[in-house]
């Protein structure tokens, strides 16, 4: 589905710019617990993962639960409706790694979140397509990725143009960097965000992976790949949003 009003999805995620992300929740024997926002939306993201597919178990009877994948970023978006005061509810993920995790979710009278969820033994940085992957030392402006930079992702994936976002074609030469091509194509602008898409080229004979955690340098609020790895001479975009004006 493409973004077509980023305004409107930006005014729905002010709901969530004001929390901070917390400590990572350690997932053990695959499973994990954690408090929702019960009235808004939350997140749930896991480090170095991207979930592709989302089952839930609902009470047919009850309140229901809402739940949507993004295909871009790979994480999990949460809601409910109805009154979910006092219930527990349960999704499994599955992450693009063949991993399956169960969330055991309980809805708490709480503003929107973003719940950080860490796989037991795995490594706490993250690299690949992953968008919003946290680095230590981040300010906490850095450490919180509302749905807005997930809009504006999209926004830039897409290709559309919209009333309020300003898009330049940038002509620009290609330079190497390791065994990449990069060469930044379009910018993106609205209040507070700017937007850069980057297309990189595997130069080398071997197969690449995109780090995407090379390009969270200071300033940048998230960074995401359209490929996790690259083949001899294909090519993807990185998409880039930082601190604008």
């Amino acid at each position: 589905m493409r973004v077509k009003s980023f305004s409107a999805i930006a005014a729905v995620s002010l709901l969530l710019a004001s929390t901070a992300m917390a400590a990572p929740i350690v997932a053990k024997d695959s499973r994990f617990e954690a408090d929702v926002s019960a009235r808004q939306v939350s997140r749930i993201a896991i480090q170095g993962e991207k979930v592709v597919s989302v089952r839930k178990i609902d009470d047919p009877n009850g309140p229901q639960m809402m739940v949507e994948a993004d295909e871009i970023t790979g994480d999990v978006f949460v809601s409910f409706d109805g009154d979910v005061h006092g219930r527990v509810f349960s999704i499994f993920l599955t992450t693009e790694s063949g991993k399956t995790v169960q969330a055991v979710l309980s809805p708490r009278n709480a503003e929107g979140q973003t719940v950080l969820v860490k796989l037991e033994g795995s490594a706490s940085a993250s690299t690949g397509a992953v968008l919003g992957a946290p680095m230590a030392g981040r300010s906490d402006r850095r450490s919180t990725y509302p749905e807005t930079l997930v809009a504006f992702t999209r926004l830039m994936f897409s290709g559309d143009v919209v009333d309020g976002v300003v898009r330049r074609q940038i002509t620009a030469e290609p330079q190497k960097a390791g065994p990449f091509s990069v060469r930044q194509v379009w910018s993106y602008d609205v209040p507070g965000l700017h937007g850069r898409v980057i297309y990189l080229t595997n130069l080398s004979v071997e197969e690449q992976p995109v780090n995407v955690g090379a390009f969270l340098v200071e300033g940048v609020l998230a960074a995401s790949s359209s490929h996790p790895t690259l083949l001899p001479g294909q090519q993807c975009r990185v998409f880039i949003v930082e601190e604008g004006q």
